[in-house]
């Protein structure tokens, strides 16, 4: 039976290459000093693509598929420069890390506004939703109301939950992103650093927001299962 050391090898070699592909570019003498390092954008590029490969392959590791996590470092990789990528767009809008921060805090914190204003619009329209999906079954059993009816009404229901799933997969992405700008950040700022204080607290409240929505599209699917017939 192979050790989780043996398993682990291939992710971490992914990740290496992933790495050499930046890192071990040809240089010579009559290079400027610019190219001689990676610019901050290509190092924030690169470093998402290393985190996001180990996370993939540990993922494939935790279910005990070798194979599987050598597919998920390489899909975890893609991911993972998408996130850097877009980091470090926004970050060459703004001339110091700290505007960088504050802009992505208020960012986080109109999403965060924006979510708690749909759950408070699903809960009551999941609570309406619940008493007329009830009626409509209930005439649906006696012959007064037709299968088609049914079928309506269940269409308007994957609506609203393909609507709101996509709104959390919105939301999901600028966690990720938020998550992954704080890694960096806490590598060169100190821990009581003001700026992370804020946007971690901005991207914790952001969590507990994808979970409540994530609980109203369940509630809605259990509704929309009471229509089938």
């Amino acid at each position: 039976m192979k050790t989780l050391a043996v398993k682990v090898v291939p992710v971490i070699l992914v990740g290496t290459m992933l790495t050499g592909c930046v890192t071990n570019q040809p240089r010579n003498d009559t290079e400027s000093s610019t190219a001689s390092s990676q610019s901050d954008s290509q190092r924030t590029k690169t470093e998402g693509a290393v985190f996001g490969a180990l996370l993939g392959g540990l993922i494939g590791l935790a279910a005990g598929d070798e194979k599987g996590a050598v597919i998920g470092a390489a899909v975890g990789a893609g991911a993972g420069y998408l996130i850097g990528n877009e980091i470090a767009k926004r970050k060459e809008a703004y001339a110091t890390n700290e505007d960088f921060l504050d802009a992505e805090t208020a960012r986080t914190a109109e999403f965060n506004q924006t979510a708690k204003a749909q759950h408070q619009r699903l809960r009551t329209e999941i609570a309406a939703l619940d008493t007329e999906t009830a009626a409509l079954r209930k005439q649906y059993k006696s012959g007064k109301a037709n299968r088609d009816q049914l079928l309506a009404k269940q269409k308007q229901l994957n609506e609203k939950i393909a609507k709101n799933q996509e709104f959390e997969s919105t939301l999901q992405k600028e966690y990720e992103i938020n998550s992954e700008i704080l890694a960096e950040e806490r590598k060169t700022r100190p821990a009581s650093d003001p700026y992370l204080a804020k946007l971690e607290k901005e991207n914790n409240d952001l969590k507990a927001q994808i979970e409540q929505l994530r609980d109203d599209s369940t509630h809605l699917a259990q509704i929309n299962e009471r229509l089938s017939v």
